[in-house]
């Protein structure tokens, strides 16, 4: 009986010393359902369910998507099937293989294209018939740019079905006497809202920044430097201050920066001043970051020369947050100007457009 005992504890000393030994083997090699790191199409980020084996990604609608580009990284040691690197056809999905050695797991790559129309919103029945002259030419480039893909929708029309395809609202609003946002949309905030809260996008310029209050994105009440005046003569030139963030640097490729790393936008001659920007006075340091832990939003602009204390936000993005599933980015530096008053040709217009595209670029993407 005692030799029956001390075989038995031999065993299961035995049974768990391998078992040990297995279970620290496994361990030291890529798990079997998280074995690819990160997959990229088209240099976008594609989230991977390790459980289900499903690889998605959310392409602009006017992908080509008979031939992506595709990178996929994984640990040392493990072989991916196609190799990252090869051109894909993800008109149907893709199956990828990867093997570490002593398992294989199996994933499918699924494409879906999102919406590729660019709606600028406007008061004219027409873009030749909207009142103020900054948004005509606003809403003229973004025709120029976008082309097949731009449409233009007045305040008027604005509904469900004139939204079907939308991906990005451009939304540009400027006056004299009032920064309140037109009636006429107001009236239509409801449609505007749903568009925004299933994730749609809104890029807001000069004092259309205020949408974010009246859509409720915004109940920081910090939107306080607002430029309503007619405007007049001065001689400076006016530049923008961007941080070094990811996004802020998305919003400046391809601008010309000036000596100071800044971005000049508006030349010496006349002016409108018409600033709708957010102060962050009130809130501790660093403001920029105490800014963004509130309300989910980052600061990624403001005046050239008030950008290194934090002080003021020009041009901010509005993360989606809550019930909001949309992205919106403001941009409320007054010297942003479309069309000079004084009909000179402004030196720095180039600069303005690169930043819009590059902003209405960057959330088409999303």
């Amino acid at each position: 009986m005692k030799q029956l005992v001390q075989i038995s504890t031999f065993l299961l000393l035995f049974i768990s010393a391998w078992s040990c030994s297995k279970r620290e083997n496994y361990i030291e090699g890529p798990s079997i359902l998280d074995i690819i790191e990160e997959v990229k199409i088209n240099n976008k980020p594609a989230s991977i369910d390790h459980l289900s084996g499903l690889i998605q990604v959310s392409l602009p609608g006017n992908t080509d998507l008979r031939n992506v580009t595709y990178v996929a990284t994984a640990p040392a040691g493990v072989t991916i099937s196609p190799a990252g690197g090869t051109p894909l056809n993800l008109e149907q999905p893709v199956t990828v293989t990867a093997d570490n050695g002593f398992s294989r797991r199996i994933y499918r790559i699924v494409a879906t294209l999102l919406p590729s129309k660019i709606a600028c919103l406007g008061d004219g029945a027409t873009i030749a018939q909207i009142s103020d002259d900054d948004v005509q030419e606003a809403a003229e480039w973004a025709q120029q740019t976008y082309g097949d893909d731009f449409v233009y929708i007045p305040y008027a029309e604005l509904d469900d079905e004139a939204l079907l395809g939308v991906n990005v609202i451009f939304y540009m609003h400027d006056q004299v006497g009032s920064s309140a946002q037109p009636a006429a949309l107001l009236e239509k905030l409801n449609v505007l809202s749903k568009f925004y809260v299933q994730g749609g996008k809104i890029l807001a310029g000069q004092h259309g920044t205020g949408i974010v209050e009246e859509l409720g994105r915004d109940r920081s009440g910090l939107r306080t430097i607002i430029g309503t005046g007619a405007g007049g003569p001065n001689a400076d030139t006016w530049a923008v201050g961007f941080t070094n963030s990811p996004i802020a640097n998305i919003l400046t490729n391809g601008v010309a920066f000036n000596a100071n790393g800044q971005v000049n936008v508006i030349d010496g001659g006349f002016k409108e001043d018409h600033n709708s920007m957010w102060t962050m006075d009130p809130l501790a340091a660093p403001k920029y970051g105490s800014f963004s832990t509130l309300y989910n939003a980052e600061v990624l602009a403001t005046w050239d020369w008030n950008v290194a204390s934090q002080g003021t936000g020009g041009i901010i993005l509005w993360n989606p947050s809550g019930r909001f599933r949309g992205t919106i980015i403001t941009l409320g530096v007054g010297g942003m100007e479309w069309r000079m008053n004084d009909g000179r040709p402004n030196a720095y217009a180039q600069n303005i457009r690169t930043i819009y595209k590059n902003a209405i670029d960057y959330l088409k993407g999303l």
